[in-house]
């Protein structure tokens, strides 16, 4: 997309009557450093003034210092890609658990319009990366970091941020991404925000829900019975098959007989 202007003027024109599933509040910025830093200055705004904090939805035309997991730089070039946050509050904490997983299922649930025609479906790597499977290899489209800011006895605010890749170069991106410019997907950028919005509200829907959230994630999973897994957790990797996920979604590895279940961590190539 050429302009702030015009990515304004299409996100105004497609933007999803009112009633459909989308948050209250929507702000939508020229240039930030991230979604989630905003986020956050919200979330504090409402704490000072004593605010119950509404839901809201923060986009971006560009990003100069997107994250992903572990501190990575995301790529944010101005106008190819879908830079948000979904800011949420929730007064039990135990909901939080479902929350990755819940987040996970929508964004790839959105996607499913845009790149089934192409021939590739969104899946899950754990825990929070979406990527495709090509004939080049599995390529990584997009990513989730959430981020809890925890009130005792108060409940939670969640900062939901994700990043998709929609306009990209290859020359945007490091060799193990790709973006639906490459894959060759013709739909507009502000199709694919309200698609990935819609459809992470709807599972938004099941936050709490633990076996409906742990079904749908081993539904998009991936990870194949057996398949060697290394992954990082903290400063160790720890390798093994993979086995599926158990009752609460943690991961599960064989390592030579001995059964491992990870609750953090990511899964590297």
């Amino acid at each position: 997309m050429d302009s702030f202007s015009g990515y304004l003027a299409d996100l105004e024109r497609s933007r999803p009557a009112s009633g459909e599933l989308r948050p209250e509040n929507l702000v939508v910025v020229c240039s930030i450093s991230s979604t989630n830093h905003l986020a956050r200055e919200v979330v504090a705004e409402y704490e000072r003034e004593a605010q119950p904090l509404q839901p809201t939805l923060i986009l971006a035309y560009e990003q100069s210092g997107g994250r992903g997991r572990q501190g990575r730089s995301w790529s944010s070039p101005p106008g190819k890609g879908v830079y948000a946050t979904r800011v949420l509050a929730t007064g039990d904490i135990e909901t939080l658990q479902t929350l990755p997983l819940l987040v996970g299922v929508g964004l790839c649930r959105g996607l499913t319009p845009h790149l089934g025609p192409l021939g590739v479906a969104c899946r899950l790597k754990w825990p929070n990366d979406l990527v495709v499977e090509t004939a080049e290899g599995r390529r990584k489209i997009g990513g989730i970091l959430i981020e809890a800011l925890v009130r005792p006895g108060e409940g939670a605010a969640a900062i939901i941020g994700f990043g998709v890749n929609h306009g990209h170069q290859a020359a945007d991106l490091p060799g193990n991404a790709t973006s639906g410019q490459i894959l060759g997907s013709r739909s507009a950028l502000t199709a694919w925000i309200w698609d990935l919005v819609a459809a992470l509200e709807a599972e938004l829907r099941h936050l709490g829900d633990v076996g409906y959230a742990v079904a749908a994630y081993r539904e998009l999973s991936v990870h194949q019975p057996g398949e060697p897994i290394a992954a990082r957790v903290g400063d160790s990797v720890v390798e093994g098959r993979f086995i599926g996920f158990d009752e609460r979604g943690r991961l599960l590895l064989d390592r030579d007989g001995e059964e491992l279940r990870l609750t953090a961590g990511e899964v590297i190539e």
